[in-house]
């Protein structure tokens, strides 16, 4: 069986490791990764192997010439550019007449491949694909398998609400040459994207194997580090270059080692390093060949690369260093530091946790760097939560971090772009918004500066006037310390999942688009924002219906910016209102839950007293909107959506769309009306909104306050809501109260369960399993109907916890399928892998 090794992977997220050499050349303790990748061929058997290059091929061609001093021989197929992980096989066809691996050159792995193999041929397969259980799996496919191996289902890169398994695609794959034949030539394919669904809907035989040994995608830095100790503690089968000497400690040839010398933990020290007197090598640790660490210099937790010095009374605290590099005396480095090919880093230089400093630079002595070289680091490993980008003030939304952030996103556009950026009236949101528009400025973006606004004009205003993209900065209403930040594509919706992951790219791989100083674009204030989201509005609703109902309605603004925009319409609609804390406050503190609760209290009394027709609490950045009754009764948000909805689909028929979380009592309600349909969505807020655009739904809700018209605007607006409210509520004739009695009622229990994020897959996987021949829903987590209702079983995008939902019509029972399917997670995250072994009744 022959094999083919794809090494034309760029490595974009191990830079600057892999600025000037190739992923499948990084060393893992002292081998290039690709190397240990032929070693392992060659251990089964395998010698033909055909190389895919793409990304500086040339490199690892010098390396590996022909194969023959590693026991192979190799054919090379050069991509002119990139082919995708099925293309680049295809181009290499011609050498492909049998059955042959595809494995890749730069993931760690000991895998039994012929074990692969004959499992390939036992079960006549066309492709087999190998799997392996991981603890995130959010970066990988993951993959399903029935009972009898064939695949029953695949995602590629899903959020945690679409996990439905840990075990996930490594790569590495058994094909069939007929199945070469499915593939367009000189095109860009994908084997998950692409073959495999093709191949599922062709009935072809499609198999998945389980394999027991070790996998590493080197895909990050951390994985990178992961690899090496794992290979130095004999987690993984590889070949050490050296004699070992005590423990895991390996020394080249001609290793010079001082007076004092201490090693302690696991190393590998390669040829002709020296270790100058009184040394302190604190494993694990990888020096390659040629290095020399100084007197009295510590060395922990690192990989230091080839020909590299190390200077005297310097310390390394997990930090790597590259080929060619002079570290002099008396430096610091960091923990999670990182530099690259041919630096100097001067005497007495502090390089801080985080920080990489790209190939060629030279850092002055005495200094103390705070931020990579060229721009700075990151502080965490994605920039999005579920509700856009939060971080605190000043500790992680610092203002060069925000120009970055601001750079990045201006980089989604070509130069030149119209970018909207807005705030709220606090002060540390003008320190962002106004690092940010540094930043996209700098990358040629022009500037439309909207000042003070609530988010959903923002998004409108995006939309109507042809911009390619805006922010929206406000301090958090849920912790003072932080500020969230929201991005909005050209059609002035949140950034899909794919822009998020291009913007976090562009960011994390410090790739950032920087114009000349004649290309940076101007700033413009634009005067007619409120005006013409007004004008929207007034388009969408019966005017004349609301002016002659002469409504009276309290208004709690929370000090938000819904105050610029909703008296206007409350006089131009004939609306009396009373509004309450309509001012800005610049120091303006977010609430506790409880004071929350106490200001909706108050309010709730207030429009009791004053015969108000409706109350509504409105919160700061005016997205979500909490209602009262005419009789002072507080509506919880699943109330609130029934009410809306009824009152939403009886005057127009339609779609809504909530997420799967809501009681099956929402669902009921919306098919007893003519014309109209429910559709269950993701509980993660931009999902939910473009699915509402995709229905073409009437309405759509997060059943968190947050409600969506999307023939208006395709995002939460509770300035709209309330109007639009008001409206319905004129045309029905009837109070909310009474609409609020035709709700559906039924049980529903909501628990937290704590589940660590490395046991979120297996937990999903052991719930999916579980319930392989039970009726579910894996739109969203993993919905189980039951008689009178079901159980959702839901890992938080956000947290490390999973949500037990049970919708019943008999409260007893809801309460015990909630303690129960919160036993079974828990039980689940305990037993590990073994959740074969728990059943749900």
């Amino acid at each position: 069986m022959k094999a083919v090794v794809m090494a034309g992977g760029e490595g974009s997220r191990l830079r600057p490791l892999t600025s000037g050499i190739p992923k499948p050349l990084v060393p893992v303790v002292g081998k290039p990764v690709m190397e240990h990748i032929l070693r392992l061929l060659r251990q089964h058997g395998v010698s033909d192997v055909i190389v895919t290059l793409q990304y500086l091929g040339s490199a690892i061609r010098d390396y590996f010439g022909d194969g023959s001093d590693f026991g192979v021989d190799i054919t090379y197929v050069v991509e002119d550019a990139p082919l995708g992980t099925a293309g680049s096989v295809k181009n290499a066809q011609e050498y492909l007449d049998e059955p042959f691996i595809v494995i890749s050159g730069d993931a760690l792995t000991d895998i039994d491949l012929t074990r692969v193999m004959a499992y390939h041929r036992e079960k006549g397969a066309a492709a087999t694909i190998v799997l392996t259980s991981v603890a995130n799996p959010l970066e990988y496919g993951v993959v399903i398998t029935n009972q009898d191996g064939t695949i029953n289902r695949f995602l590629e890169k899903p959020s945690w609400g679409e996990v439905f398994s840990d075990q996930v695609n490594t790569g590495i794959y058994v094909i069939e040459p007929t199945v070469l034949d499915l593939l367009p030539p000189a095109t860009v394919v994908d084997w998950s994207g692409d073959v495999f669904p093709k191949m599922l809907t062709n009935a072809m035989p499609l198999y998945g194997y389980l394999a027991s040994g070790y996998w590493c995608d080197i895909g990050n830095i951390q994985t990178y580090y992961q690899a090496n100790w794992d290979a130095l503690e004999g987690r993984v089968d590889v070949e050490i270059a050296g004699e070992r000497r005590h423990g895991n400690v390996w020394m080249g040839e001609n290793v010079e080692v001082g007076l004092g010398v201490r090693i302690e933990g696991s190393a590998y020290i390669g040829n002709d390093c020296k270790l100058k007197a009184g040394v302190f090598i604190n494993g694990p640790v990888c020096i390659g060949n040629f290095s020399v660490v100084d007197e009295n210099t510590k060395v922990s937790n690192s990989v230091i690369w080839t020909y590299s010095y190390l200077g005297e009374n310097s310390r390394l605290r997990q930090a790597i260093v590259c080929r060619h590099c002079t570290i002099k005396n008396n430096c610091l480095l960091e923990e999670g530091a990182v530099i690259g090919d041919d630096v100097v880093v001067g005497e007495g230089t502090t390089i801080d946790a985080g920080v990489k400093i790209w190939p060629d630079k030279e850092i002055e002595p005495g200094s103390t760097v705070h931020e990579s070289i060229i721009w700075a680091g990151h502080y965490k490993r994605g920039l999005f939560s579920s509700y856009g980008l939060v971080g605190l003030v000043n500790i992680e939304l610092t203002p060069e971090y925000c120009a970055r952030l601001g750079a990045s996103f201006g980089a989604l556009f070509p130069k030149g772009a119209a970018i909207g950026a807005a705030r709220d009236g606090q002060r540390p949101s003008r320190m962002i918004k106004r690092a940010m528009v540094s930043g996209m400025m700098s990358s040629g973006a022009e500037i439309i500066d909207l000042s003070e606004l609530p988010i959903p004009v923002v998004q409108f205003y995006t939309r109507e006037h042809h911009v390619a993209g805006s922010v929206h900065v406000q301090m958090s209403p849920l912790d003072s310390r932080s500020a969230d930040i929201r991005m909005f594509d050209g059609n002035g919706i949140v950034l899909d999942k794919r822009a998020e992951r291009k913007l976090e790219n562009i960011f994390f791989r410090e790739d950032i688009r920087r114009v000349h100083f004649y290309e940076m674009g101007d700033i413009s204030y634009p005067q007619d924002t409120i005006d013409s989201y007004i004008d929207g509005l007034v388009g969408q609703v019966d005017v004349e219906a609301i002016r002659q109902a002469h409504q009276k309605v309290l208004v709690d603004f929370d000090h938000g910016s819904g105050s610029l925009v909703l008296p206007r319409l409350f006089k131009e609609l004939n609306i009396e209102a009373i509004p309450l804390n309509a001012g800005f406050d610049e120091t303006y503190q977010s609430k506790t839950n409880e004071a929350f609760d106490e200001a909706r209290r108050q309010s709730a009394l207030i429009t009791r007293t004053l015969g108000c027709n409706l109350g509504a609490y409105i919160d700061y950045g005016s997205e979500r909107i909490f209602l009262i009754d005419e009789k002072g009764e507080l509506l919880d948000h699943h109330e609130a959506l029934g009410v809306l909805a009824l009152l939403a689909l009886k005057a127009k028929p339609g779609v809504l769309v909530a997420p799967a979380t809501v009681p099956q009592t929402i669902a009921a309600l919306v098919r007893q009306l003519p014309g109209s349909h429910f559709v269950p969505g993701k509980a993660e807020p931009p999902a939910l909104l473009r699915a509402g655009q995709q229905h073409q739904a009437r309405l759509a809700s997060d059943a968190n306050g947050g409600y969506a018209f999307p023939d208006f605007l395709v995002g939460f607006d509770a300035i709209f809501t309330l109007i639009k409210l008001l409206e319905l509520l004129a045309k029905d004739g009837r109070t909310v109260s009474q609409v609020r009695e035709e709700i559906p009622r039924a049980a529903y229990e909501h628990r937290l369960q704590t589940v660590p994020w490395d046991a979120k897959g297996r937990v999903m996987r052991t719930m999916v399993e579980m319930h392989r021949d039970a009726p579910v829903d894996l739109a969203d987590g993993i919905k189980v109907f039951v008689d009178g209702g079901w159980v959702l079983v839901l890992p938080d995008p956000d947290m490390p916890r999973y949500h037990i939902i049970v919708s019943m019509e008999d409260s007893k029972q809801a309460r015990e399928l909630a303690d129960r399917y919160s036993a079974l997670v828990k039980t689940a995250v305990g037993q590990g892998s073994s959740g074969d072994a728990l059943t749900p009744n």
